[in-house]
């Protein structure tokens, strides 16, 4: 992960919102929400186009257990056709 440290990133989207710059567009990681009427955990992955303004949500997982949904994002393909695991090398963390 290019400007940060990958475990520390992963720690922090549990929880909090953080953002990255993907191959040229701009990404933002929501914490994990817990969703009490469903009694599931959600994780979604929004993309932002230059101007700071939301364009679409590209990813949403929910899962029983916070474990459960935080491996649904690390596995599962979340950009372009690509796991985080896979992304992560090209993905740069952002103030923002």
């Amino acid at each position: 992960m290019i400007g940060g440290n990958v475990s520390e990133f992963i720690d922090k989207i549990t929880f909090q919102e953080e953002a990255i710059i993907y191959q040229g567009e701009k990404y933002f990681f929501h914490g994990l929400i817990y969703e009490s009427a469903l009694k599931v955990f959600s994780f979604e992955i929004h993309l932002w186009d230059a101007n700071d303004y939301y364009v679409d949500t590209i990813y949403r997982c929910t899962g029983t257990s916070q474990n459960e949904c935080m491996e649904k994002l690390l596995n599962e393909p979340i950009i372009n056709g690509k796991t985080f695991w896979e992304a992560e090398p090209d993905m740069e963390w952002i103030e923002w």
